[in-house]
């Protein structure tokens, strides 16, 4: 079985194709000059659920369509304001954002995701420095504390956006309350970081 060099383990073909298809998904949305990366720590299995799907025939899943919702605010949407998904990708790339990811694979069980994040750590940091470039890094999920520390150490702690010197934690769809101040707080310091660069 090869070794599948997004998430380092041994794959079959299918996750291979999946991974392909992300990867194409994401490029057409990708930046040419990236101001902004945010960093999550994984995708979610489900295909409907990645982030630059648009319009697929099957919805997202509420925790998906959640963070979709929130992540997006960093373009201006308002809260109860339509836009259609691709609408909201198109100004996401048009604005630099980048949603990328610390495992570029779904990691299942969840509780593997700690120590894949810390495994993978290095190859973020490699990443960043030679592909993505960004003037900036917004870490968006609590998991990604080993990435955190690694970063500060290599030159990037004056371009991480963090929450009160943590990464932005998004929570579970079972508190609204804070997942609404998780986009604005993210938004906000966006904004803040882009009017203001070092």
């Amino acid at each position: 079985m090869p070794l599948c060099d997004g998430c380092g383990a041994q794959v079959d073909e299918p996750h291979i194709r999946h991974r392909i298809e992300r990867l194409e998904l994401a490029t057409r949305f990708r930046p040419i000059h990236i101001q902004v990366v945010l960093l999550d720590a994984a995708p979610l299995s489900a295909q409907e659920d990645y982030f630059y799907r648009a319009a697929s025939p099957v919805p997202r899943s509420t925790e998906s369509q959640k963070f979709f919702d929130e992540i997006t605010k960093c373009v201006g949407r308002k809260p109860g304001e339509t836009l259609t998904e691709e609408s909201a990708l198109a100004e996401f790339q048009r604005r630099g954002f980048y949603l990328a990811y610390a495992v570029e694979c779904p990691v299942e069980p969840p509780e593997r995701l700690a120590a894949a994040v810390t495994r993978l750590a290095p190859t973020v940091l490699l990443r960043l420095n030679a592909s993505y470039k960004p003037k900036f890094v917004a870490p968006v999920a609590a998991a990604l504390q080993p990435v955190i520390s690694l970063l500060q150490d290599n030159s990037w702690a004056d371009r991480l956006i963090l929450h009160d010197g943590k990464p932005f934690d998004h929570p579970g769809r079972e508190n609204s309350a804070r997942q609404s101040s998780f986009g604005a707080a993210l938004a906000d310091r966006l904004s803040q970081a882009l009017a203001h660069p070092n």
